[in-house]
């Protein structure tokens, strides 16, 4: 593994909190250090991660992409199997991508026992979708680190998690 180097406010991501909320403008680094620091957790133990979104058509529409470049450049191609629609880490690790309003309340609960959900893109997740994902993500010291540019004071997430 080549060195990492994370901003400095990226402590906040390996301190326990239920949750982490970035947000800010485009080009800030908030998806690669997320992607980064997820990467090195699940290098070093074995944890399930949820790659969300309110709509996610397809795998290329996740930060699939973004985790497999940044395997590539932390180099740890031997740590993790990039398949078509997850990532597998060699210790078990497991990331897996959704779309919350296509997996529906029912779908949704299938992703019980996760540890991290990464919730990207998060200014245009629904007051619905909040509230079938959080008790979803419910495992004992489960967390939900949010990023989002933020567009208008009264999205959900904006209003939820920042005003609040």
């Amino acid at each position: 593994m080549s060195e990492v180097l994370l901003p400095d406010w990226a402590e906040r991501l390996f301190e326990p909190s239920r949750y982490v909320v970035l947000f800010g403008g485009r080009g800030s680094g908030k998806s690669w250090t997320i992607a980064r620091a997820l990467l090195l957790m699940a290098a070093q133990r074995q944890i399930r991660v949820l790659c969300a979104r309110e709509t996610q058509k397809s795998i290329q529409e996740s930060v699939h992409r973004l985790l497999k470049d940044q395997i590539d450049a932390m180099g740890l191609q031997s740590t993790f199997e990039v398949q078509e629609t997850k990532i597998v880490g060699r210790n078990g690790s497991d990331f897996q991508f959704a779309g919350i309003r296509q997996q529906g309340v029912t779908n949704l609960k299938s992703f019980e026992g996760v540890d991290i959900c990464w919730v990207e893109e998060a200014h245009v997740v629904t007051k619905k979708s909040w509230d079938v994902l959080i008790p979803t993500i419910r495992k004992a010291g489960s967390r939900l680190f949010i990023t989002f540019n933020p567009e208008l004071d009264t999205d959900e997430t904006y209003t939820r998690f920042v005003l609040s």
